[in-house]
């Protein structure tokens, strides 16, 4: 019986994770890689918006609501992975003269975004910004190391593909892409049931004044609770 990339899952993760060449070699052979891949995208979605929680939270959205926003997030998540991918495809194309389909770069790319499952640990206190960084830093040396392998570029050159595919999709996403991005967060603030901020001021500013934010609602409510009893 044909094993798949499925059937191996786990030890193709905590080989992208160890950033070793053989596990990339596999997810280009195995059957249904692209699948395990989307997985891998999914859960990293997930975890990354479980570790953001903490914005739902002040921003005080339900529960039925904070678990349809974690999974919207998730695959909000995916969708622009999978551009980030098809963007490094075209550049490897163009570029490298790459003969490779689209589904090796988005198998290479998912499984590059292993370390990222661990993402809910930016949570932490103190420890939340060290942590993002090294998962960035881990998951940009994966790619490299699975581009390497998929398109046999040397290291600098598949960091090149890597970053400048990043930088068509930035550029794509500011253009043409506006009108994704702005159904995205409509869809995101929808399910939240609120308007969510998203930018990093944004998020810390609307951190610091979540507790004060609370307290102010509860003398509100204790207030009118006051009112009504005199009444």
């Amino acid at each position: 019986m044909t094993q798949t990339a499925l059937d191996r899952f786990w030890e193709l993760v905590f080989g992208a994770i160890a950033l070793n060449p053989e596990a990339f070699k596999l997810i280009q052979t195995l059957p249904q890689s692209s699948i395990a891949a989307l997985y891998i995208v999914l859960i990293a979605g997930f975890s990354q918006a479980v570790g953001q929680g903490l914005v739902l939270f002040v921003n005080r959205v339900k529960p039925l609501r904070f678990i349809l926003s974690l999974f919207i997030a998730s695959m909000l998540f995916a969708f622009t992975i999978g551009f980030w991918g098809l963007s490094t495809w075209l550049v490897s194309v163009i570029l490298f003269n790459a003969n490779i389909p689209y589904g090796i770069v988005w198998s290479t790319l998912g499984f590059a975004y292993a370390p990222l499952m661990f993402s809910f640990l930016v949570a932490l206190p103190y420890l939340g910004v060290p942590i993002q960084v090294l998962l960035s830093i881990w998951t940009l040396l994966g790619l490299v190391m699975g581009l390497r392998v998929a398109f046999g570029l040397s290291v600098w050159q598949a960091l090149w593909c890597g970053v400048l595919g990043w930088v068509v999709f930035q550029i794509v996403q500011r253009s043409i892409g506006r009108p994704v991005a702005i159904l995205g967060k409509w869809l995101s603030n929808t399910v939240a049931g609120t308007r969510l901020v998203t930018d990093m001021q944004g998020l810390e500013q609307l951190l610091q004044a979540g507790p004060q934010m609370l307290r102010r609602d509860n003398q509100t409510n204790a207030g009118d609770r006051g009112d009504n009893r005199k009444v």
